[in-house]
C-alpha cells in the first residue's frame, strides 16, 4: 500500500505545482515563493558531509517559533555545527535575529527531484520537523539515506481520522526515526494509528520560548499603551474578528469605552489592512503614529511586525483571532502573560483552547453581544484574572521542556552515528 501512495503523492504533487506555476501570475503570494525559489538556487549546495549539520523544518512563522528553544540550545552544545532552518510559507521566510542558523531555506515543492537535490545540498545528519510539516518525497529520501527524522511537538493531523487515509500516514510516520506528541490526546491518535515509530509525549516546547520573550520585556511599557485604561489586545485578528468588535465597540456604554484601549494587533497588518481597519474604528490611530505623537488614544491599530507575543505582557486581557476561520490562533501566548483569554467559536484543532476551558481561563465570543458581556465581566470583578494568574502559574512549572526535548535528539543521534557533543 505504502508503494501505490508514493506513485500518488507523485502524481498529485506534479499536478499542483504545475497548477502554481500557472496560478501565480493572478496570486501574489505564490509569485513570491517562485521569487525566492529561484534566488536561493545557487546558495543550495552541497556541503561536506564531514561536518554535523542538523536541519530544522517548520511550515510557518508559528511552528518555527516552537522549535526556536531547540535552535538555541543546539548552538551552544555544538558550537562547530551548521544549523538549516527550512519554512514552507513564504511569510516566514525573513530574518530571525533570536536563532544562530548558518542557513535559512523556503522549501520547494515537494517532488522526487527537488527532495533529493535539496537533501544533497544540505547534507544533514539529523532533521527536527516542528509540529507537522512533513512530506512525503523528502521522509521517503531520508529514510533511504538513514538519516533521523524526529518530530516535535507533534500534532496528529485531523484528516488521520480519515478511514481513506490513515493507511497513508501510518506509511508516513513509520519511516520517522521518533514521534514526540505535545499531549496525551496527540499521542493516543498517534497510538490508535499503530505507528511503529518510539513514540514520547511530552509539553510543547514554545513554552520555554515565550518564557525567554518575557524575560526580555522591558518594564517600560511602548508609549502608545494608556496605562489608566484597561488594556483589551485583540490579537492575530481576521475581517470577522474585527467586524464583531467594532460593532462591540460602536454598541458599549460610553461609560465602559472611557475605561478601556483596544490595541488592535491584525494576523497580516498590511497596509491595506491597517487602513481599512482605521475606517472601521472611530478614534483609531496607528501604533508608528502613536509612537512618534505620544498619542494614547482609545484604539490603536499595531502596524509593526513581531512584537504581538511582547505586547500581551502589557495587556489586560486578549482576544485572539482565526475562531471564525480556519481555526483560532495561539491561545497560548496571552495564557502565559497570566491574563483572562477569548476567542471565537472554531477551537477544534486548538489543544491549549480544550486546557483554556477545563480550567475556567477561556471564554468563547460568538457575538458582539457575547463580547461585550465578556468586557463587562472583566471591568466588574477580578475572577477572570485571578484564573488567569493561576493558569499561567501551572505554564511556567513546565518551562525547561526543550532540555528534555533536547536529550532526546542527542540520543538518538548518538544511536546513529555516535556523535558526541
Amino acid at each position: 500500500m505504502c508503494a501505490i501512495w508514493h506513485c500518488i503523492h507523485i502524481l498529485t504533487v506534479a499536478i499542483l505545482a504545475t497548477a502554481a506555476r500557472v496560478l501565480a501570475v493572478f496570486f501574489p503570494k505564490l509569485r513570491t515563493r517562485h521569487h525566492i525559489l529561484r534566488l536561493q538556487t545557487s546558495s543550495l549546495q552541497q556541503q561536506s558531509g564531514d561536518r554535523l549539520t542538523f536541519w530544522f523544518h517548520a511550515a510557518s512563522a508559528g511552528e518555527l517559533e516552537q522549535i526556536k528553544p531547540l535552535i538555541r540550545l543546539v548552538r551552544s552544545r555544538y558550537p562547530e555545527a551548521s544549523i538549516t532552518v527550512s519554512v514552507f510559507s513564504p511569510s516566514a521566510y525573513r530574518e530571525h535575529p533570536d536563532v544562530p542558523y548558518n542557513k535559512l531555506f523556503l522549501l520547494p515543492y515537494d517532488t522526487p527531484w527537488n527532495a533529493r537535490r535539496f537533501i544533497e545540498g544540505i547534507h544533514p545528519r539529523v532533521v527536527i520537523v516542528s509540529r507537522y510539516d512533513l512530506w512525503w518525497n523528502i521522509v521517503h529520501q531520508l529514510s533511504k539515506r538513514k538519516i533521523p527524522i524526529i518530530l516535535v511537538n507533534a500534532t496528529f493531523p485531523s484528516s488521520g481520522l480519515s478511514n481513506l487515509l490513515r493507511s497513508y500516514y501510518r506509511c508516513l510516520y513509520n519511516q520517522l526515526s521518533m514521534v514526540i506528541a505535545r499531549s496525551p490526546t496527540h499521542a493516543e491518535r498517534f497510538r490508535h494509528l499503530q505507528v511503529a515509530t518510539p513514540l514520547l509525549t511530552l509539553p510543547d516546547t514554545r513554552i520555554d520560548q515565550l518564557a525567554a520573550i518575557a524575560s526580555k520585556v522591558s518594564p517600560i511599557h511602548p508609549p502608545f499603551l494608556d496605562t489608566r485604561r484597561f488594556r483589551l489586545i485583540l490579537g492575530s485578528t481576521w475581517h470577522t474578528d474585527e467586524r464583531l468588535w467594532a460593532k462591540a465597540w460602536n454598541m458599549l456604554d460610553q461609560h465602559i469605552r472611557q475605561q478601556l484601549q483596544l490595541i488592535i494587533v491584525p494576523h497580516e497588518p498590511t497596509p491595506r489592512t491597517c487602513k481599512r481597519l482605521l475606517r472601521l474604528f472611530n478614534e483609531s490611530v496607528l501604533s508608528s503614529e502613536a509612537v512618534d505623537s505620544n498619542t494614547q488614544a482609545p484604539v490603536v491599530v499595531v502596524n509593526q511586525i513581531g512584537i504581538l507575543s511582547s505586547l500581551y505582557r502589557y495587556a489586560s486581557a486578549a482576544y485572539v483571532g482565526g475562531g471564525f476561520g480556519a481555526g483560532v490562533h495561539s491561545l497560548i501566548e496571552p495564557a502565559m502573560a497570566g491574563i483572562p483569554v477569548s476567542c471565537g467559536p472554531r477551537i477544534r484543532r486548538s489543544d491549549d483552547a480544550y486546557d483554556l476551558l477545563h480550567h475556567e481561563s477561556l471564554r468563547i465570543i460568538n457575538s458582539s453581544h457575547h463580547a461585550i458581556a465578556w468586557v463587562q465581566e472583566l471591568l466588574d470583578n477580578d475572577s477572570l484574572q485571578l484564573r488567569a494568574r493561576r493558569y499561567a502559574h501551572t505554564l511556567a512549572e513546565v518551562v525547561g521542556v526543550s532540555e528534555k526535548v533536547m536529550g532526546w535528539i542527542e540520543q538518538l543521534v548518538k544511536e546513529h552515528e555516535s556523535i558526541e557533543p
